[in-house]
């Protein structure tokens, strides 16, 4: 609005938003803030700002029919026979292929932090440290939570490893994509080779992140695009397509968890849910309300 001089909202120009409120909502530094939907969707710049609401259907990362139908029925809150034997049948499936393992999803970040470190260290050899580089070191905290890599990551030989950048989609290297470091580069600074699931083999450059911290200021994060994969947690993996992940939904706390952890996978045979309760299939209410509303 300062910059157009304009009162409108968000200056007027014209404003594109997409998601899925039954997906999980972003992780809020403030805990005293409500993050239920009622509050964004009833907010008065949502009023104001939101003229045209659409819902698009068709689902681009699962391909299998009988898989999207069982991740529908997941996504709505519901909890069929059907749906229990199809995700209770992954239990015994054998996911991992060349030395690449699958992904744990957990709901908690301890459970991820305690995972990766334990497994990190059961390899031999040397340990190779990669320090981020921030505009702003004062502003760290929250470049960690906006920033999908550390500001520290340490890798060994046999490391797993999960990119967390689109840096070449045509070869497969995209967001989310798995491999394993094969070794450290001796000529390019000690960057990592890693072997990639889809074959490709590189070492892996330091990457840029522009967030936008409190009052509108730009900070920058320089770091490699990797991070430890033997577990993550269910809303860092939320946006990723995964091709071998194990999900662990035990502990889920919020309604749309075990929707966002399932749908990560791209098919059935490379999914492997190790402890299913129907009970953890849970949609808001609200929401199932709000999109009714939208199709009529």
């Amino acid at each position: 609005r300062t910059v157009r001089g304009r009162d409108e909202p968000f200056g007027g120009i014209q404003l594109v938003l997409s998601g899925d409120f039954l997906q999980l909502p972003p992780v809020s530094r403030d805990r005293t803030v409500k993050r239920t939907f009622s509050f964004h969707v009833q907010a008065k710049s949502w009023r104001r700002c939101v003229h045209l609401a659409m819902e698009l259907t068709q689902v681009h990362r699962q391909k299998d029919q009988a898989f999207i139908r069982v991740l529908q029925m997941v996504r709505t809150g519901r909890c069929t026979d059907e749906v229990t034997r199809c995700l209770v049948a992954t239990k015994d499936n054998a996911i991992e292929k060349d030395g690449i393992l699958a992904t744990r999803l957990c709901t908690h970040r301890d459970d991820v932090q305690l995972i990766n470190t334990c497994q990190l260290a059961k390899l031999p050899g040397e340990t190779h440290m990669f320090d981020a580089l921030d505009s702003d070191p004062s502003q760290a905290k929250a470049l960690d939570a906006m920033c999908p890599v550390e500001a520290s990551l340490q890798l060994r030989r046999g490391a797993q490893v999960m990119l967390t950048k689109n840096l070449d989609v045509q070869r497969g290297l995209v967001n989310g994509a798995r491999g394993v470091v094969t070794d450290f580069s001796t000529e390019k600074f000690g960057l990592p080779l890693v072997r990639f699931a889809c074959g490709v083999v590189q070492a892996v450059q330091v990457e840029r992140w522009v967030v936008r911290a409190g009052g509108g200021n730009v900070i920058t994060r320089k770091q490699l695009p990797l991070r430890l994969a033997w577990a993550i947690s269910i809303h860092k993996s939320q946006g990723m397509s995964l091709d071998c992940v194990e999900v662990c939904l035990g502990r889920v706390f919020e309604c749309g968890q075990a929707y966002v952890a399932l749908s990560r996978a791209r098919s059935l045979q490379g999914l492997r849910v190790v402890d299913f309760d129907p009970c953890v299939v849970r949609a808001d209410p609200d929401v199932l309300r709000f999109y009714a509303a939208l199709r009529r």
